[in-house]
């Protein structure tokens, strides 16, 4: 991937500047800032790796009282600084099969942020209340895979199977690093290393990145530091970079409509992918989904074959037969995509809660609570429907996330074949914002003063 035309960005604080250079830099210096991608508005992606350590300032401050340096400190505190600077180099760089890779030190989450289909519909289930979001430690239950000790409940169950032996993917977001290697332009998502061992990237998946301009919707929204009324104008639009320049605020919004549709291909992608092939992915979330420029798919899936049960599960997405660890089939899947439209709508699922006590991998136990059988109610003050129309969607949420999966949609054709005939028939009026992102949009200085979203990667 090409450097962007010789340009420099300021750092925060005002703390000088940095050049955008090559990633191979990286074998050089502790600092370089460089582009990997593009970002979801079609605007430059950059990660900025910093590998500094101040060995001046907390030196200086343990010599309190000092008014003037001494030329000896000075001399040693710059021999001390370039010593450092030498080691940092080495910092995140390994050896894999013989080419040099950087191993970013904050994970995917933390760099790219949550996938768009998150930001549009939120990462946590339309089941969840309100309460039980707030802790950071119940959004991170609500919002990640959770390994569930079910293999012992299903062997001694006489009509369950027994639970798969192999565990799920490791969830990207959580766990894994972007890895960039030094020598070409390959970015990989991979576990971080653990021990001494000697890394490898098997398994590893290549880094995509995410598009709203595949959404022909998709739509900026900017006011200006002067406070004057906001512009707008399509994403896709030549004059998006320029009217950036000034802005105090941006926003991104897509219609309705279009993310239904994009809900609709991905029910298609995931019975290609899966359910075709008599698997099921048994962790479908927003969070789990990618916006590609030509497609979405599903990835990190716990990929069970029908009829096994399931060792992983994210609470809120996941239907009762899985947490019971009882056999699934795809109408598990058709219950998240149900529960992906609810949010979508609006809709407020409500009925009998049941609350359930699980043995938990390294927790012990956990409670998870349900609500068997929901009715979902449409307010009509947030989607526009007539009343008509609210009864035929009401009816495809409660059909689609009914308790007994034999009453569900089976399978994920069915479930956009369905979506489809209710898309066609009516319509689904309004926008819904699309959070900004990923990183920091920041101001590139050269020939052009152009935006560019910046990740920060820091160490030390």
């Amino acid at each position: 991937m090409s450097a962007l035309d010789p340009t420099t960005y300021s750092i925060p604080a005002g703390v000088g500047t940095v050049a955008v250079d090559q990633r191979a830099r990286l074998l050089e210096r502790p600092e370089a800032l460089f582009r990997i991608g593009t970002a979801p508005d079609g605007l430059p992606l950059l990660l900025h790796v910093r590998r500094q350590i101040d060995v001046r300032a907390p030196v200086l401050r343990s010599l309190q009282g000092l008014a003037v340096v001494p030329p000896a400190i000075e001399s040693a505190i710059a021999t001390l600084s370039a010593e450092v600077e030498r080691h940092t180099i080495g910092v995140g760089v390994h050896d894999v099969a013989g080419r040099p890779h950087y191993e970013t030190r904050a994970t995917v989450r933390d760099l790219l942020g949550p996938t768009l289909l998150a930001r549009i519909l939120g990462a946590t289930s339309p089941m969840v209340m309100p309460e039980d979001r707030r802790s950071p430690e119940a959004q991170r239950a609500f919002e990640n895979s959770a390994l569930l000790c079910v293999q012992e409940l299903a062997e001694s169950t006489q009509d369950l199977s027994p639970a798969p032996t192999r565990p799920p993917a490791v969830t990207a977001g959580r766990t894994a690093r972007l890895w960039l290697s030094l020598d070409g332009d390959a970015i990989q998502i991979a576990p971080t290393l653990a021990g001494d061992g000697e890394p490898r990237l098997d398994g590893a998946r290549s880094l995509t990145l995410e598009s709203l301009l595949s959404l022909r919707s998709a739509r900026y929204t900017i006011a200006d530091e002067y406070d004057r009324a906001p512009r707008a104008g399509p994403l896709a639009g030549r004059g998006y970079a320029r009217e950036l320049r000034g802005a105090r605020r941006l926003g991104w919004s897509v219609s309705r409509v279009d993310v239904a549709w994009l809900l609709l291909e991905l029910a298609r992608a995931v019975d290609r992918d899966w359910h075709a092939r008599g698997r099921v992915h048994a962790d479908l979330k927003p969070g789990n989904a990618l916006v590609r420029n030509d497609a979405i798919v599903a990835f990190d899936a716990v990929d069970v074959a029908v009829g096994e049960s399931s060792v992983g599960l994210t609470a809120g997405w996941a239907p009762p037969e899985q947490l019971l660890a009882r056999p699934l089939t795809p109408a598990a899947d058709v219950f998240a995509l149900t529960l992906m439209v609810a949010s979508l709508l609006g809709a407020a699922l409500y009925g009998e809660e049941r609350t359930m006590i699980l043995p938990a991998r390294g927790e012990g136990r956990r409670r998870i609570r349900l609500i068997t059988d929901p009715e979902a109610w449409i307010d009509p003050t947030i989607v526009e429907l007539p009343a008509a129309a609210r009864v035929a969607w009401r009816a495809f949420l409660m059909r689609g996330l009914a308790s007994d999966p034999a009453r569900r949609l089976p399978r994920g054709e069915a479930f956009a074949a369905a979506l489809k005939e209710l898309l066609e028939r009516w319509e689904l009026p309004g926008r819904v914002s699309v959070p900004c992102g990923p990183g920091r949009l920041e101001t590139l200085h050269g020939r052009r003063d152009d935006p560019a979203w910046i990740l920060q990667d820091s160490r030390g």
